[in-house]
């Protein structure tokens, strides 16, 4: 049976031009902060994530960082490491499916490039026993690479960098994920010493050979970094390797905070110099308005950047940031940064992001060899039983020189000569088939204008679009056939139970529709609208009203129609 893919005709406006924007959100596992639920039902778990991915791609996020591994078990098959008890109830239990597996699938399906989150050198806190004193957590089968580490009344386990063994394993362990899922990324977390008061005497007299034991400590952090860098290159070079250091690398004058370089051992900017990361999504989890500032923190994270990409970290949990996240937004577009990400999902699952007001994708990385994909062509459709569905079919030249295709991007166009650009972005799918059904649910004009192009891994496209294909609306040519002169918006009652409103713009914009009735307005709804003829329908109007006053958001014009009752 062919798998359909039903999409929902979206009008964008067009209030901001940027190419191209990283929008990444955190999607946290451990604890089950944002994913699995607290059930061990797999359909249940399943429809989490599905709704997640939804609601993401509603958003016009493009981006997530989807932890796979924590407190020393992962959410996928691995040799090295137990599976967590979150799936099955037991660790290492016998799960009916893969979770990350699952995850990709989803994500791909959405459009959306999944990157696997790991938790690197802390492998446990907390209170959930049952995986410390598991046999197959890795404090219990190597407990000569453990420290506990010790901070006020909490304490936590970490592997010691310092070894050589321990720096192989986690490079190892990465290795064999991205041999085995199809990962657009990795992020790494916890790539670091939990502090200055850490018990690596050990390590430090066999290996140390010489170094102060600061300069130690960032070289075996340094070194663990660039081994996994060079593994996962050596794979798969196309897979963006990145981390997420703690925000402040060293601190600024007045700033009051941990320093990630001295206090922690992360010389993230060296990761950058050197070129051992795509790209550092930092955790500036600061407001505006506090000490530090977000704006001096990613100011200075962009000057270091060395060519990299720099997706500022925003910590949408803290009650002083979420009300800050459009300016955050905006200075990052300023700032020129490759993007933002959110901690986490659940902070930001029901925020409504106008900023992002249509798709885009993420930021390219031009050192990466990225090739154009082969180009689509014969781009036809059929309209099918419903009005409202039409299945566009293309064929996809072979070229052997070229990148495999990821994905395909469909574009709605304004004009059959309009360019295939951010703003008329329509929908991005998984490169399954060469056909693809869409649904007009709510026409508001005659014609359509839909093309075609191919993206790769990497997302660049091919370099033309497809043939411009038109599909007309039999029941919108009637309406316009009418003969009306809409030099201003008109009322149109073609029975009791049709009725609508032709609006004409000279440019895509919004518009409030406003009914009236003894000189009291209420809004009835708020529409995106296209440059031409738009056709709205206000068919469940029900109420007798006297008036309607229509109020254009970006061009400030107002219009009032008077008549009877609908």
């Amino acid at each position: 049976m062919k798998k359909i893919f039903l999409l929902i005709l979206i009008i964008l406006s067009n209030l901001y031009s940027q190419s191209r924007e990283t929008r990444a959100v955190w999607i946290a596992t451990n604890y089950r902060l944002d994913w699995p639920p607290s059930t061990y039902d797999v359909e249940k778990q399943k429809k989490s994530l599905i709704e997640i991915f939804d609601n993401l791609k509603e958003k016009n996020f493009n981006t997530v960082f989807f932890q796979v591994r924590f407190n020393g078990t992962v959410l996928f098959k691995s040799s090295f490491e137990p599976l967590s008890y979150y799936i099955t109830g037991e660790v290492d239990g016998d799960a009916s499916y893969d979770p990350l597996q699952f995850a990709i699938e989803q994500a791909h399906y959405h459009g959306i490039e999944i990157h696997a989150w790991l938790n690197m050198n802390l492998v446990f806190s907390g209170n959930e026993d049952k995986i410390f004193t598991n046999p197959n957590h890795i404090a219990q089968r190597k407990p000569e690479w453990i420290v506990e580490y010790k901070n006020q009344n909490e304490k936590s386990f970490w592997l010691d960098a310092g070894l050589p063994e321990v720096r192989n394993y986690l490079s190892d362990l990465i290795l064999e994920m991205v041999e085995n899922y199809d990962v657009d990324g990795i992020n790494l977390d916890y790539i670091r010493y939990p502090g200055k008061n850490f018990e690596d005497d050990f390590s430090f007299q066999v290996h140390g050979k010489g170094l102060p034991r600061d300069e130690f400590r960032r070289k075996n952090i340094n070194s663990l970094v660039k081994e996994i860098y060079d593994k996962v290159k050596s794979l798969r070079p196309e897979i963006k390797v990145g981390a997420s250091p703690i925000g402040v690398y060293r601190k600024l004058k007045g700033m009051i905070s941990w320093e990630s370089y001295s206090d922690l051992y992360q010389d993230s900017y060296g990761w950058l110099k050197e070129k051992i990361v795509d790209y550092l999504s930092p955790q500036i989890y600061w407001a505006l308005d506090e000490n530090p500032k977000f704006d001096i923190l990613a100011k200075d994270w962009i000057e270091n950047s060395n060519g990299r990409n720099i997706i500022l970290g925003i910590g949408a949990f803290k009650d002083n940031v979420k009300p800050q996240i459009n300016d955050l937004i905006n200075l990052s577009r300023k700032l020129k940064s490759s993007g933002v990400a959110f901690f986490r999902y659940e902070n930001i699952k029901d925020y409504n992001f106008n900023l992002f007001d249509y798709k885009t994708f993420p930021t390219e990385m031009p050192w990466l060899i990225n090739k154009y994909p082969p180009q689509p062509f014969n781009l036809s459709f059929k309209k099918n039983d419903d009005d409202k569905l039409f299945t566009l079919f293309w064929d996809l030249e072979k070229n052997s020189n070229a990148d495999s295709v990821e994905y395909f991007s469909i574009y709605n166009l304004p004009k059959i000569n309009s360019k295939t650009n951010e703003e008329n972005l329509f929908d991005v799918i998984p490169a399954d088939n060469n056909y693809v059904t869409i649904s007009i649910n709510k026409p508001k004009k005659v014609k359509y204008y839909f093309a075609l192009k191919s993206i790769n891994k990497l997302w660049k496209e091919s370099i033309e679009p497809t043939n411009v294909i038109e599909i007309e609306i039999p029941k919108m040519k009637e309406l316009f056939d009418s003969g009306f002169n809409i030099n201003k918006p008109v009322f149109y009652k073609k029975n009791d139970l049709e009725k609508f409103l032709i609006v004409e713009s000279n440019l895509n914009d919004k518009i409030e529709i406003y009914f009236g009735l003894n000189k009291i307005y209420s809004l009835l709804k708020e529409e995106n609208i296209l440059k031409g003829k738009n056709i709205i329908d206000i068919s469940n109007i029900s109420q007798k009203y006297e008036s309607i006053k229509i109020n254009f958001i970006n061009s400030k014009k107002e219009f009032e129609l008077k008549f009877g009752s609908l």
